[in-house]
């Protein structure tokens, strides 16, 4: 017998042969019947069964279609509300009399109905649904520099940073035409639009770590993360004259080449690392605890292998989609003529400080920090701007206010020290845990605790605190909840002395007008008086 069965179309030619044998007088013998069946995959008692079928159907072979059961819009909204579970939904369908069909019978009827995406969606959501998409092939690269791709990936391995461990954070940009690394730049923490400028920066400069890839691209394919849509990366690839193209949420396959290099970072480097966090382990929590510090790499060990990982790539790497070469190989093949930035412009596209400031004689004063250079020596009392990283402070670039001459670069002079911002994270993280800490015991002595129960009865609160404990607590939260204050009009007041004057006579409180007094010439008097009017309207 064949290794697979064969199509609808090819028992139905064999069974039209033996049908025209049949009706030529013919007849159809035992070995006649076998070797059809052999040839199927089938026994000859199935061949049979076509055969009687086909007679049946004037001479026209049909599969046998099982009773078709359709879903009903009660069936759907029953598997909707379990979450795709098909036994589930079957159980509960069955005990409302709704369904009589067998779980198997249920089952094909849903998968026949619906596609395998959106169960899967239904149980996992739209992540799992996605799985399912189909991709084409990637797009056109087109020439050198026609288009780049940038994107953030978080390091799977774990670092020393300053005493902590942390994963850091990778931006890169990729040169679409030979999947060369244009720039990069690394960040012990979540990257925001200042680790997109130093990338940037360092991509259009040529030379370097990167090779001779650089220059100005005409585009630059992004996600839509803040970062990368945010005022200071629009105006730094506005004055190079670069177009930011805005991607689609959730759609990797737009940016297929980045993404490929995201995965190569991950398996040629971060597999080999101390401290990765994707090995399999006998420890389930090995993934969220990092190892001891002394074991990781210290962060400018780590970045000093991404330089020597870029290097590699770029000049030895040999890419299977490109023909078995390097992406200097095919950089040097294509002849496209290359767009350097001119010099003012890499010092011009960091974002300008709102303000203007004047140069003292202790340098350029902003927000307590102090920037201090020689070359300031002459240029007391002139009135600059000032431009700088988003989020770094110590340097800026400094330009003359009315003019926009680019000065020169001017240093923080007066920062602390590393020694003394470690001391400030370590009473900060102290004061973070005492804080963590009150609020867990509030909250424990607060909480609802509940007895367990095995039968139906209502909800049984469990008593936590004492007499005497609750009443403190209530009393501690009256003297700092600001509605429990006695307001004025709650508090003792003084009785009325003779000093004290009355501009009504007190009244009987009644609803009805036949137990009012009558009025009097100096109640007349005072009501019309301009100097003293009623508090109230009659």
């Amino acid at each position: 017998m064949p290794a697979h069965r064969t199509s609808d179309e090819e028992r139905a030619a064999s069974i039209a042969h033996l049908l025209a044998l049949e009706a030529a007088g013919t007849p159809i013998t035992p070995a006649r019947l076998k070797t059809v069946a052999a040839a199927h995959g089938r026994s000859p008692k199935t061949v049979q069964c076509w055969l009687q079928r086909a007679r049946d159907n004037d001479g026209r072979y049909q599969r046998k279609r099982r009773d078709a059961t359709e879903v009903t819009q009660r069936m759907e909204d029953e598997l909707i509300r379990w979450c795709g579970n098909i036994s589930s939904a079957h159980e509960a369908l069955t005990d409302d009399g709704i369904l009589t069909l067998s779980y198997s019978a249920f089952y094909r009827a849903v998968m026949r109905t619906y596609p395998r995406s959106f169960i899967d969606g239904l149980r996992g959501g739209e992540k799992a649904r996605r799985r399912h998409d189909l991709h084409g092939s990637n797009r056109d690269r087109g020439r050198r520099n026609d288009a780049w791709e940038a994107d953030h990936k978080e390091a799977d391995v774990w670092v020393n940073v300053n005493g902590t461990a942390r994963k850091p954070w990778l931006t890169l940009f990729v040169n679409c035409s030979n999947d060369g690394i244009c720039g990069w730049a690394v960040t012990p923490h979540t990257p925001n639009s200042q680790a997109i400028i130093v990338a940037l920066h360092h991509a259009v400069h040529r030379g370097g770590p990167h090779g001779p890839f650089g220059g100005v691209p005409t585009l630059i394919r992004v996600d839509r993360g803040t970062d990368f849509l945010s005022d200071a990366v629009h105006q730094a690839m506005g004055i190079l004259g670069i177009d930011r193209v805005d991607l689609p949420p959730r759609r990797p396959d737009l940016k297929p080449y980045v993404e490929s290099l995201n995965n190569a970072f991950k398996n040629m480097l971060f597999r080999g690392m101390p401290g990765y966090t994707e090995c399999s382990s006998p420890d389930t929590t090995a993934k969220s605890k990092p190892p001891p510090l002394e074991d990781l790499l210290t962060f400018e060990r780590f970045t000093a292998e991404v330089h020597q990982f870029v290097h590699r790539w770029n000049h030895q790497h040999r890419i299977r989609n490109l023909g078995k070469r390097t992406p200097l190989e095919v950089w040097k093949a294509d002849q496209t003529i290359i767009h350097d930035p001119p010099p003012a412009a890499l010092s011009r596209f960091l974002p300008f400080v709102r303000r203007t400031f004047t140069i003292t004689g202790t340098g350029i004063q902003w927000a307590g920090r102090h920037y201090l250079e020689p070359w300031m020596r002459n240029l007391g009392g002139y009135r600059v701007r000032l431009r700088h990283l988003p989020g770094y402070f110590n340097t800026v670039e400094v330009y003359d206010a009315s003019s926009d001459e680019y000065y020169g670069t001017a240093r923080w002079i007066n920062a602390a020290s590393t020694h003394v911002m470690r001391r400030v994270r370590e009473t900060n993280a102290a004061d973070a845990a005492r804080l963590r800490k009150a609020l867990k015991k509030r909250s424990k002595i607060a909480a609802e605790r509940y007895a367990a129960t095995a039968e139906p009865a209502p909800p049984q609160l469990l008593t936590t605190l004492t007499t005497e404990q609750a009443h403190q607590h209530m009393h501690d939260t009256r003297d700092t909840d600001p509605l429990a204050t006695p307001r004025p009009a709650d508090e003792n007041l003084p009785e009325p002395t003779g000093s004290w004057t009355n501009t009504r006579p007190p009244q009987p409180h009644t609803d009805t007008k036949e137990n009012l007094p009558a009025p009097t010439p100096s109640w007349i008097t005072h009501l019309t008086s301009p100097t003293n009017e009623p508090e109230d309207s009659p």
